[in-house]
C-alpha cells in the first residue's frame, strides 16, 4: 500500500526534477557560494603573501575537470560574474578566462591527455599564469600611474602565489564533495548495507 502511494507520488514528479545532475548542480552551487564567500571576506582579511588568492578559478578548474566541460564553462561564466559582483571593480575579462578553464582543460584532458596528478599539476599552473595576465592588464588599467615593477611585486606574483598556495585545498574539497555522485553501485549498495 505504501509502496503504491509512494510510487504515484514519484509519477507526479515532473520528469525534469528527477534528473541526476540537480544535486551535482546543487552541491556545485552551495560550493560556488562559499568559496566566493570565503574569497571575500575570510582571506580578504587574511591575504597570504599580501595579495587575496583567487579560490574561484580554482574552484572551476576542479568542477570541470571533475564532472565534464560543459560544467566548468557554465560554473566558469557564473563564477567570474559573482567575483566582478563583489569586487565591484565593474566589467572585467574574467568571464572570458573562467569560461576558458572551465571549457578547454577538461576538453584537453579528455581528448589529449589523461586526467592525473601531473596533467592537473600543469593546468592550475597554466591557470594561475593565465590569471597573473588578467591581474596585471587590469592593474594597469585601473591603475595607470603605478609602474609595472610595482604591480608586479606587490599585486600579480603576491596573488599567483597564494593561489598556488590555496590549488591543492579547493581541489581536494571540491572532489569531496562531489565524490557521493561517482561511486559506482556496488559502493553505494554497501553504504546502505551499513545501516
Amino acid at each position: 500500500m505504501i509502496r503504491k502511494l509512494l510510487k504515484e507520488a514519484f509519477a507526479l514528479i515532473p520528469r525534469w526534477m528527477k534528473a541526476a545532475w540537480i544535486p551535482i548542480l546543487a552541491v556545485c552551487t552551495g560550493l560556488m557560494i562559499f568559496i566566493a564567500l570565503l574569497q571575500t571576506t575570510l582571506l580578504a582579511q587574511f591575504r597570504p603573501f599580501g595579495a587575496t588568492p583567487d579560490l574561484m578559478i580554482l574552484f572551476v578548474l576542479a568542477v570541470g575537470m571533475r564532472e565534464n566541460e560543459k560544467w566548468g564553462a557554465v560554473f566558469g561564466i557564473l563564477s567570474a560574474l559573482i567575483i566582478d559582483a563583489l569586487g565591484g571593480t565593474g566589467v572585467t575579462l574574467l568571464p572570458i578566462l573562467y569560461f576558458a578553464v572551465g571549457y578547454l582543460f577538461p576538453v584537453i584532458a579528455v581528448e589529449y591527455l589523461t586526467n592525473s596528478i601531473s596533467v592537473r599539476a600543469l593546468f592550475t599552473l597554466c591557470t594561475v599564469i593565465g590569471k597573473m595576465s588578467v591581474s596585471f592588464v587590469t592593474a594597469l588599467v585601473l591603475l595607470p600611474d603605478e609602474s609595472i615593477i610595482v604591480l608586479l611585486r606587490y599585486l600579480v606574483l603576491p596573488e599567483a602565489a597564494g593561489t598556488l598556495l590555496m590549488a591543492l585545498p579547493v581541489e581536494l574539497f571540491v572532489r569531496l564533495c562531489l565524490r557521493p555522485f561517482h561511486r559506482t553501485r556496488a559502493e553505494r549498495v554497501s553504504d546502505l548495507q551499513l545501516f
